[in-house]
């Protein structure tokens, strides 16, 4: 699945919610309790609510969370409406069953040490849950104006060139690869739409506070 080559990775909606659904998400999010970010084993981000496995690692992810529950969240058929715009747009076929509840996730400023950050990492690995399915396709929201803070960027990796123009010294340099979203889908009610088994990060935030609503859209087995 991880060498999968499509046109497009990224989806990208620009202020696709309305400042009112906005505060939305925050209102709901202020009446759940706050969770440490964590991740699954292996450096694999099989990060859930109900993960017993999955644990805290400063080196890989510094973040605070809280956890939605979906049916409780009357916002749904707007991210069902945005995940099925980015599907036409970019003509991906990653049909799924459901989504895990949302993740509420805050990256914050550190006094004296770097700030919040999650290091590359996909969100799908080659283990399936319990119902034989896996991640196959991931959302994040933005929730708070770019100039509300620093850092925080959203990249990701396309080597797929790199490797197109591999020699027989197999040199890769992947700085080449590195694509950051930009500035417009930065924008508060942004939605951002790829698939689970892409690598991505979130690189340190600097200052300030960058809030986003992170979501996996879980389905059966790629064949």
């Amino acid at each position: 699945v991880n060498k999968m080559i499509l046109e497009n990775y990224v989806c990208e909606l620009p202020n696709f919610f309305t400042e009112a659904e906005i505060q939305k998400f925050h209102t709901y999010a202020n009446t759940l309790p706050v969770d440490d970010g964590r991740v699954g084993q292996n450096t694999n981000d099989n990060d859930a609510d109900d993960n017993i496995d999955s644990n805290i690692n400063d080196s890989i992810r510094r973040s605070t969370v809280k956890w939605f529950h979906n049916d409780q969240f009357s916002l749904m058929p707007k991210i069902y409406e945005g995940l099925n715009q980015a599907k036409d747009v970019c003509g991906w076929k990653h049909d799924y069953n459901y989504i895990e509840n949302l993740q509420y996730t805050i990256y914050q400023e550190q006094e004296n040490k770097k700030g919040d950050f999650y290091t590359w990492h996909t969100d799908a690995g080659p283990e399936l849950y319990d119902n034989g399915m896996h991640r196959k396709l991931s959302f994040t929201i933005q929730l708070t104006d770019p100039d509300e803070y620093e850092g925080g960027h959203f990249q990701w990796l396309e080597p797929q060139n790199e490797f197109n123009n591999l020699t027989s010294d197999l040199k890769v340099d992947l700085h080449n690869s590195v694509r950051t979203i930009p500035f417009s889908s930065k924008a508060k009610g942004s939605m951002i739409v790829f698939p689970s088994f892409l690598y991505h990060q979130v690189t340190p935030v600097l200052r300030g506070t960058r809030i986003s609503l992170v979501g996996w859209c879980v389905g059966k087995q790629y064949v």
